[in-house]
Parts: C-alpha cells; structure tokens; sequence
C-alpha cells in the first residue's frame, strides 16, 4: 500500500490535473460556440467549421472522461481505498499509480480487462 506521503503527492497531481481538464473543457466550450455560431453561404467553409465542431465535441468527451477519472481517483483518496485494485483488492504497483494516478486496476487485471474487451 501506498504510503501516506505518496498519496498526498498523488492527490496534488490529481487536483492540478483537475484544474487543468477544467480550464481546458472552458477554453473546448468557448471554442463550440464560436464555431457552432457560424454560418456560411460557401459549403466548404460550412463543411470545414462541421468537422471543427465535430473534433471539440470529441475532445470535449475525451476530457470529461479523464476528468470523471480524475474525480473517481479522489474519492478513493478520501474514502481511503486509493492505491488497491478495484478487481482483486489488491495494491496497485507504484510504478503504476507514479505514471497513471487515476488508474483503478493493478496491471494484470486491466490486461485482462483489455483481453476481455477485445474478445467482445
């Protein structure tokens, strides 16, 4: 298990990588109002704000999605369950929470996780 001064720095991380999701999904919602906001007689120039659009939305999804992560991994913090698997409850590797603090599987259950995902 994690040791309190570890998770103390992971929480820091997971709080500016917070912040940072947040100021980026503001900048991604201004974006989609510029471009959802134009309109345009010529197709390609429509055609080519519809693609723009289309890629912020995905970002957007992309950053909620890391963001719900983020949140989850937080709550784990305070409720004192952050750095055990949610599969088999057992401890995360360190290398792991080090590179990915969101993570909520060891590695052996996520590539079995992956190797189930694929199979479907």
């Amino acid at each position: 298990m994690e040791t309190t001064i570890a998770i103390r720095r992971h929480e820091e991380r997971l709080l500016r990588r917070r912040q940072e999701i947040a100021a980026v999904l503001e900048h991604l919602r201004q974006e989609s109002e510029e471009v959802t906001g134009n309109r345009h007689f010529d197709w390609v120039d429509q055609a080519w704000d519809d693609n723009a659009a289309r890629t912020v939305d995905h970002l957007t999804e992309l950053y909620r999605a890391e963001l719900a992560g983020v949140e989850r991994a937080i709550a784990r913090i305070r409720n004192g369950t952050f750095g055990s698997c949610r599969a088999c409850h057992r401890p995360i590797e360190p290398a792991r929470l080090n590179s990915f603090p969101q993570t909520e599987f060891c590695r052996e259950c996520r590539e079995f996780r992956e190797t189930f995902e694929a199979a479907a």
